[in-house]
């Protein structure tokens, strides 16, 4: 198990892993290695050694999500599934060199729920896009029981999720300086959220892009990763999100604003 004594050396074996390490990077400078239970963010963080050289970290989060890297050795996907076999978690989530080993090893084990293949883009050719009469409001920036009730019908209708309402205010609270949690807003009214999900000296990750049903088909979701787009290169950093292969509007919205496939992604939810 890997401590805050651990902190410089994990920071410095991420540096290899600059996109497919975004989440840990990100959680481990803004909450830490230590795990506090009134924490999403935080969890408990495995590390595999040898010879003294960190070579894998597995962690655990409290908010249910399992997001490893690690060296592609048998020893290590070895050990990992191991632990993975006895810990309960709801997501496995990573780039697919990371991910697909560690799911087949334990598929005997778990129940699957979903299988999502996705790409992770990068964004190093930005179009912008502006849309008229919409307003962007930070969700920290509105009446809290709004936005606590757009963002449980935003993971229920987009991600098939359901948070309580003090796991949504959690959402909104336990944010970075950088992790905007954005919405979209026409006449008064959400329409849309996306938000920085990781944050790391390089990159920003966007996720959660959601759109009501009512409203699609008017670019509302492409318009407000454009805004976040735009808030992180003024940043100096390079956005990056993933999108399921197979959801064909949200990928040709994404390829118009500049973004392009950089690697395989996955997003597999077990049963609890």
């Amino acid at each position: 198990m890997l401590t805050e004594q651990d902190r410089a050396q994990v920071l410095k074996y991420l540096d290899r892993y600059s996109f497919g390490g975004a989440f840990l990077v990100g959680n481990v400078l803004g909450f830490g290695l230590e795990n506090h239970k009134d924490k999403r963010r935080c969890g408990d963080y495995y590390g595999y050694f040898s010879k003294g050289e960190l070579l894998g970290i597995l962690p655990f989060y409290n908010m249910g999500s399992c997001i490893p890297v690690f060296e592609e050795e048998k020893e290590v996907i070895a050990s990992f599934t191991d632990i993975m076999r006895k810990r309960q978690f709801q997501v496995l989530i990573g780039m697919q060199k990371f991910i697909k080993p560690l799911y087949e090893a334990i598929s005997a084990e778990k129940e699957v729920v979903s299988y999502q293949e996705s790409s992770y883009f990068v964004n190093k050719h930005f179009t912008p896009l502006t849309l008229e009469n919409t307003i962007f409001t930070d969700a920290s920036e509105i009446d809290k029981n709004e936005a606590v009730e757009f963002i449980r019908r935003a993971y229920w209708e987009g991600f098939h999720h359901e948070y309580t309402p003090e796991e949504t205010r959690k959402v909104i609270e336990q944010r970075g300086a950088e992790e905007e949690y954005l919405f979209l807003m026409v006449d008064g009214k959400i329409v849309a959220q996306a938000y920085i999900q990781a944050v790391t000296d390089t990159i920003n990750q966007i996720g959660g892009v959601f759109t009501l049903g009512e409203e699609r088909s008017k670019r509302y979701g492409k318009a407000i990763v454009a805004e976040l787009c735009r808030r992180i290169i003024a940043r100096g950093k390079i956005p990056t999100l993933s999108v399921s292969k197979d959801n064909t509007p949200a990928v040709k919205a994404y390829v118009a604003l500049g973004f392009s496939h950089h690697d395989d992604y996955l997003i597999i939810k077990y049963k609890v």
